[in-house]
């Protein structure tokens, strides 16, 4: 275990960090294992989930749409309650790949029975499996940041790396499969094919990155941590709330906004998805590089970054400036989630990463479950999606003058990172 008081009172203790053999992009041979995993696991969703919101519109009214992904919400959180659990029981590995399972029984019975209330049980199974199954890719790496902490944001974001990329492909080749005549349910069938074929690569490819010793002082420990996971983690997560609940009351409605007030067909709007993923993916290195150098500023960027996109999806409207926005909205994408992942891995202790990251999810999701009910009712009553993500992005911007000052307060990974970069 690293002696993290070492490390904080003097320069020269960096030597006696364990080093990790960095590879390529700064990825050890299991993490970029995992990152071709998480990859493959994207095509389970990228080829359905950029136009879910205008196939649920079809059958379904906004309140009905808001219960879809409100329950899908839910789930998710039941998963970041269960998959640290498990995963101190069978290990990481196991955990990701268990986690394709539901993933699978949702797409199948959604392509054949996508009908109410059924979709919303559908949606929530796939929702959980890929919630388990990204806790857990975001836990390996955080691992490896246990014993060597050099670089975490470059370990977090490289390893999604080949996930946008497929992300930015998702969206092209459902697009070309619309466009010849294929449905919604075919994408879904494909989707569940790409589901299976994760989970076998996920037991082949990934390596356990946690630790017998470590797994054994986790069982230990309490199940859901609260006193355990420090004062600067409370105090980022109270930090993100405004913005968290902003998201999830808009986000979910993108499609439906593009395709309805912007006057963008969904052709073109799937080509702009994939314009955002493939820009996310293209600068994921030299955005890494910069969290690691400034985390907090880093995360308030990308927190008023996000802020000012959302207010002009509010405003704008037209194919052109749907790509223009999209280009400019992968970079401060990009940065609040290096640097929120980032700083979160670094202020907790080694035996709760991985449950610090569950903590976090599960209190964001509980969020999430009121933000999207409520951008639902908004919608609803003004019957304007417009209003929706203005909202969203003035409770963004306010949100991100709180985060400034609460920031003030998360201190303990400062002189770690002066060390790694004087």
């Amino acid at each position: 275990m690293i002696d993290k008081t070492n490390i904080i009172d003097s320069k020269d203790s960096i030597q006696r960090v364990p080093q990790l053999y960095q590879g390529r992009l700064g990825l050890s041979k299991n993490l970029w294992r995992l990152a071709a995993v998480m990859g493959i696991s994207q095509l389970s969703v990228s080829l359905w989930k950029w136009e879910f919101s205008i196939f649920l519109e079809s059958f379904l009214e906004p309140w009905q749409m808001g219960v879809v992904f409100s329950l899908a919400t839910f789930l998710g959180l039941i998963a970041s309650i269960s998959s640290g659990y498990i995963a101190d029981f069978i290990g990481r590995r196991w955990t990701i790949a268990l986690g394709f399972l539901p993933v699978t029984v949702g797409l199948v019975t959604l392509s054949y029975i996508p009908i109410w209330p059924f979709v919303a049980i559908q949606y929530g199974l796939v929702w959980f499996g890929m919630s388990t199954a990204r806790l857990m890719a975001r836990a390996i790496p955080a691992d490896e940041i246990a014993n060597d902490r050099r670089n975490p944001a470059r370990k977090l974001m490289m390893v999604m790396m080949p996930l946008w990329f497929v992300d930015a492909l998702g969206p092209l080749i459902g697009s070309i499969l619309l466009s010849s005549g294929y449905q919604s349910g075919d994408l879904h069938r494909f989707a569940a094919i790409a589901s299976i074929v994760t989970f076998l690569a996920a037991v082949v490819l990934i390596k356990e990155s946690l630790g017998t010793e470590v797994r054994a002082k986790a069982r230990a420990g309490p199940k859901i941590s609260i006193r355990n996971l420090g004062r600067e983690f409370w105090f980022l997560a109270l930090g993100m709330i405004g913005f968290s609940f902003a998201w999830s009351m808009s986000i979910q409605y993108l499609g439906n906004l593009c395709v309805g007030p912007w006057n963008v067909d969904t052709t073109t709007y799937g080509l702009t998805w994939s314009l955002f993923s493939i820009t996310s993916a293209i600068i994921m290195y030299p955005a890494s590089i910069l969290a690691d150098r400034n985390l907090k500023a880093t995360l308030f960027v990308g927190v008023i970054g996000n802020a000012i996109i959302f207010v002009w999806f509010a405003l704008g409207s037209g194919a052109l400036m749907m790509y223009l926005i999209n280009f400019f909205w992968a970079i401060p994408f990009v940065l609040w989630i290096g640097a929120e992942r980032s700083i979160i891995v670094l202020v907790v202790s080694e035996e709760t990463k991985g449950r610090a990251l569950g903590t976090y999810d599960l209190l964001m999701g509980i969020i999430g479950i009121f933000a999207q009910l409520f951008g639902a009712l908004v919608w609803e009553v003004t019957d304007s999606l417009r209003v929706v993500w203005m909202i969203a992005g003035i409770i963004m911007l306010l949100s991100s003058v709180a985060l400034l000052g609460i920031m003030r307060y998360i201190r303990s990974f400062e002189k770690s990172q002066e060390i790694l970069y004087p």
